[in-house]
């Protein structure tokens, strides 16, 4: 199984770029499942590492059982730990790491336009954002990083399949990357 994994703090437009993605895709008839894990293991309270890494992998068992080869998966991941944990329970054999930036500014200013102003998390969630945008340039194994700063997610999409020119050939051996 191919995994294309998008990371980044949020606000920097991953799910718009998995929906953009998975719209290329589609649009070639190249077959795929698209998953946004935050919202498989979306639970209050929140659950364990050792939890959702569980809902991931039995995710994606189901998903390889049903034929799919090409996973493309967005996911804050804040540490090369978290890295690491999502691509074993993923069990892919072969991994391309996109990580989406944007400036500060850009991400509070997405995050409060889609999030409610009532919402008591929101200030927090900003401040993380933002705290990530500086910590998250040092993951280790990206492969690609890109700035969504006055881009639009198709043309962020285009950029991920250029990088992977194999895609679409089946022809994927270990780590795809430059």
């Amino acid at each position: 199984m191919l995994v294309v994994v998008i990371t980044g703090p949020p606000g920097a437009g991953k799910s718009a770029v998995l929906t953009a993605l998975s719209d290329a895709l589609s649009d070639h008839d190249i077959a795929h499942a698209a998953v946004e894990v935050e919202s498989v293991v979306w639970t209050h309270p929140a659950l364990s590492d050792e939890q959702w890494l569980r809902h991931v992998r039995v995710h994606c068992e189901l998903l390889r059982d049903a034929g799919h080869r090409l996973l493309l998966l967005a996911q804050t991941l804040e540490t090369d730990d978290d890295v690491a944990g999502l691509l074993a329970a993923v069990g892919a054999d072969q991994v391309f790491l996109a990580r989406l930036e944007a400036n500060p500014a850009t991400l509070a200013a997405r995050i409060t336009e889609r999030e409610p102003a009532s919402w008591s998390g929101l200030q927090a969630l900003v401040q993380h954002a933002q705290a990530l945008a500086t910590s998250m340039p040092d993951l280790a194994g990206v492969d690609l990083v890109l700035s969504t700063d006055g881009q639009r997610p198709e043309a962020v999409a285009e950029r991920i399949l250029a990088a992977v020119p194999r895609l679409a050939g089946g022809e994927h051996r270990g780590r795809l990357g430059a």
